[in-house]
C-alpha cells in the first residue's frame, strides 16, 4: 500500500532538482536562419522567456510538471509544442519552425475620410515598466482597445516613454484579437515588428508596415520587452536601469504578461498605458 501511494504521488510532483533547463536554438526550417527573440513558454503558467538576438534560449523549467506543454512560437511561423516529459534537459535542442505563407486579400484605403485615432493619446506622471537587463525578457504591457465601427488599417503606433535609462532598448509590438478570454494573433501579420528606443523620454512613433487591419473587433496592443544595452552599474552608481511607459488617466483594461504562454491578465483600471494607434478607414 505504501508503495502504491508513493507511485501515485509521483505523478503530481513537479519536475524538480538541478539541470531542468530547456536550452537550444530556434531556426527557420527552410533557410536554417536563426530566429531572434522567439517566444518559449509553458502553456497557462508563468514559466518561460524569449530567445536572444542569435536565436539561442536558456529557460528554467524547474517548477514545471511532466505533463505541462511547452510552446515555441514566432510571428509568421507555425508554432511547435512538446510535453516537458518529451524533452531531454541534458542536451541542447534544435527547434525548427515552419514558415506560414498567407494569401492576403486586397484592401482599398478610403482617402475621403480622415485618420482615426484609437487608444490613449494622453499621459500623466504615473508609469509602469521594467528595470533590469535580462530577467524581464518576454514581459509585455499593453492596452485593450475597444472595437471601432468601420474597418481600419493601422499606419502608426505611438507609446509614451516616461524614462529610459539604458543607452538603447529593444521592444516588439504585438497585436492580438481578444475573443472569449483568448489571445489570437493577427492572421495578416507575417513579420515581427521590432523597434529600438534610443530616446530617454517622450512619445515613440512606430511605423506599421504590416497590413494590420481591425474589423470591428477588440484588439490588445502590447509593448514587449526584449533586450537592452548599457554598461552595467553598481549600487553606488544607481543600480538597475529603468525603462517605463507612461499611464493615461483613462478608464479601460490594462494588459500584463510576465511570460509568453501564461494565462491572460486584463486589469480594469482608471489609469491605462499611454498607447494609441493612428489608422485609416478602408473598403474591403
Amino acid at each position: 500500500m505504501k508503495l502504491i501511494i508513493v507511485l501515485l504521488a509521483s505523478f503530481f510532483i513537479p519536475v524538480a532538482g538541478n539541470g531542468q533547463t530547456f536550452r537550444g536554438i530556434v531556426r527557420d526550417s527552410k533557410t536554417g536562419e536563426a530566429l531572434p527573440y522567439a517566444n518559449i513558454g509553458i502553456q497557462g503558467k508563468q514559466l518561460g522567456g524569449v530567445s536572444d538576438q542569435f536565436g539561442r534560449f536558456n529557460v528554467s523549467f524547474e517548477t514545471a510538471a511532466l505533463n505541462d506543454v511547452v510552446v515555441i512560437s514566432y510571428v509568421g511561423y507555425a508554432r511547435k509544442q512538446f510535453r516537458v516529459s518529451e524533452l531531454d534537459m541534458t542536451h541542447e535542442h534544435l527547434i525548427q519552425l515552419i514558415p506560414i505563407v498567407l494569401q492576403l486579400d486586397e484592401i482599398v484605403v478610403d482617402g475621403k475620410r480622415e485618420s482615426v485615432t484609437l487608444g490613449n493619446k494622453g499621459k500623466t506622471s504615473r508609469h509602469t515598466g521594467w528595470g533590469d537587463f535580462s530577467s524581464s525578457r518576454g514581459r509585455a504591457i499593453g492596452l485593450l482597445i475597444p472595437a471601432y465601427d468601420v474597418p481600419v488599417r493601422v499606419n502608426h503606433l505611438f507609446f509614451h516613454v516616461d524614462a529610459c535609462e539604458f543607452d538603447s532598448a529593444l521592444v516588439r509590438i504585438n497585436f492580438f484579437v481578444y475573443q472569449k478570454e483568448q489571445l489570437i494573433p493577427f492572421a495578416s501579420q507575417q513579420k515581427n515588428i521590432f523597434h529600438t528606443i534610443n530616446q530617454k523620454k517622450g512619445w515613440v512613433e512606430v511605423r506599421i508596415l504590416e497590413d494590420i487591419i481591425l474589423r470591428n473587433e477588440e484588439v490588445i496592443v502590447a509593448i514587449e520587452w526584449l533586450d537592452a544595452w548599457a554598461k552595467p552599474r553598481s549600487l553606488k552608481e544607481g543600480g538597475s536601469y529603468v525603462f517605463t511607459i507612461s499611464l493615461a488617466k483613462s478608464m479601460g483594461y490594462h494588459y500584463q504578461r510576465q511570460t509568453p504562454e501564461e494565462q491572460i491578465q486584463l486589469i480594469q483600471s482608471s489609469y491605462t498605458p499611454s498607447i494609441y494607434l493612428l489608422c485609416t478607414p478602408i473598403q474591403d
